[in-house]
């Protein structure tokens, strides 16, 4: 798969992965990392008189620098090239390998190659730069459900056709047209450590956190913000390279039920980490919180819960580290389904079922049966069944007469039904109603079926 950034042309919880997720196996680190000898003639020219690099190779180093500043950078990267704050616990330690003859983009080989002019034109219009990044079927690690593949090797190509400019020299005059090469390589290099977009193109995004990440799928004219990287990204990186918690409820509970509802949650936390956690905060979504590491609450009201959990650690090697574990809607609690529905004339011999069940909390209803019997009671075998939520039926077959709609909902909290006799009979679709009432499972509604068939009678003899 290769993954692009695009121009931004006009204005346009969480982090990420590239599909299907992946990333480096740590026996494969520390990565070696080689740029094409081409030289990109939009960007300065000149050595530098100490370590012979140009600066776009320098602007390499920063780029995987600006993920996880090492002693590593501080060796390699003189003082006029800015720190920004980087993901400490995430452990991706590269070397840069200085330059390779081989001139030829994309290929699936051992070599991490870095192309600064699309050797082989494979980049559309539009496109700053894309990464590929061939994976084995080996599985690293399961992150937040997602199974972690292993990256074979990778390639980034930039867009000769671009005008670059560095960080420093742009935030001090941007001539229109001019991208911030470091920005755009700190983006392909977080694709081939295995970070998807924080938001891709088309998607809605209005969460500050994601629109400021330097994951985001687009970049504009003079963006050097996007050289340092964000919360989001920072938490993604993390997730794939340093400490992670994530938690599930425990196996004696269960996530979906009758109000209320009890609901044990537990951390699932790497061995390695486990002295390591200072802190756990629980946010419910009910408005209540807790702070025991493992804890049981009960839901109440029925709802749709979206439940959080906010770790924070403290390392001997990076410091203090913290994750944020969100899932959404993921404790549902119901009360009992209470069914409703109106019988409406259509034309002729059909009628209309209008289902009015209250749906308000979604998955509260998972389930539903339509049965008409005919006569005035649910008795014997249905004449006709259905599963959908507001069936047509046409009594042709049937013909006129009495009958009796049973309608059953179904949900984790149970099932209820609901049973309304009506009288059928063929007429012009002229607006009116069929009149029924309902009753809960049988009984009072009989009495009330014969002032429906008065009516229809009235009206018979008006005509």
């Amino acid at each position: 798969m290769i993954i692009s950034l695009m121009l931004l042309s006009s204005p346009a919880s969480a982090f990420k992965f590239v599909e299907p997720a992946r990333k480096w196996n740590s026996d494969d680190l520390p990565l070696t990392v080689q740029t094409s000898t081409y030289l990109e003639d939009s960007l300065p020219q000149l050595p530098n008189s100490e370590t012979g690099r140009y600066p776009q190779e320098d602007i390499v180093i920063k780029s995987f620098c600006n993920w996880n500043w090492t002693d590593y950078c501080d060796e390699q990267l003189g003082p006029e090239w800015q720190r920004y704050d980087t993901a400490q616990c995430a452990d991706i330690p590269f070397e840069y390998g200085g330059t390779t003859s081989a001139h030829v983009g994309f290929t699936d080989d051992d070599t991490y190659g870095i192309y600064w002019d699309d050797p082989a034109d494979e980049l559309a219009v539009g496109i700053l730069g894309a990464t590929l990044c061939p994976y084995n079927s080996t599985i690293l690690d399961n992150i937040a459900g997602e199974q972690i593949r292993e990256i074979r090797n990778c390639d980034i190509v930039m867009n000769d056709a671009i005008n670059w400019g560095v960080v420093n020299a742009l935030e001090e005059e941007c001539p229109a047209g001019t991208y911030a090469a470091e920005a755009v390589m700190t983006h392909e290099v977080g694709h081939s450590l295995g970070m998807g977009h924080s938001c891709d193109d088309g998607e809605l995004c209005v969460d500050s956190k994601l629109l400021n990440a330097t994951m985001y799928w687009s970049a504009g004219p003079c963006d050097t913000a996007s050289a340092s990287i964000d919360d989001d990204d920072i938490e993604g990186i993390t997730a794939l390279y340093g400490p992670y918690i994530t938690w599930n409820v425990s196996e004696e509970s269960v996530r979906f039920g009758p109000a209320p509802l009890e609901v044990c949650f537990e951390l699932e936390v790497d061995e390695e980490y486990v002295d390591e956690i200072q802190e756990v905060v629980w946010n419910f979504g009910d408005g209540t919180t807790s702070t025991e590491a493992e804890p049981c609450h009960s839901f109440e009201d029925q709802g749709q819960f979206t439940v959080t959990a906010d770790v924070v650690g403290l390392s001997d090697t990076c410091g203090e580290w913290s994750v944020s574990q969100t899932q959404r809607a993921h404790v549902l609690v119901c009360e009992e389904p209470d069914p409703d529905f109106d019988v409406l004339h259509e034309n002729g011999l059909v009628y209309q079922l209008v289902n009015t069940t209250d749906v308000s909390t979604y998955g509260c209803i998972d389930g539903l049966e339509w049965e008409v019997f005919a006569g005035e009671s649910a008795s014997g075998d249905p004449v006709i069944a259905y599963s959908a939520w507001s069936p047509k039926l046409d009594f042709s077959e049937l013909g006129e007469g009495e009958y009796t709609v049973r309608l059953t909902a179904m949900g984790p909290a149970g099932e209820q039904s609901i049973e309304k006799t009506t009288t059928i009979e063929e007429k012009r679709g002229d607006g009116f109603g069929c009149s029924s009432v309902g009753s809960g499972t049988g009984g009072a509604g009989f009495a009330f079926a014969g002032l429906a068939l008065a009516f229809v009678l009235g009206r018979r003899r008006r005509s």
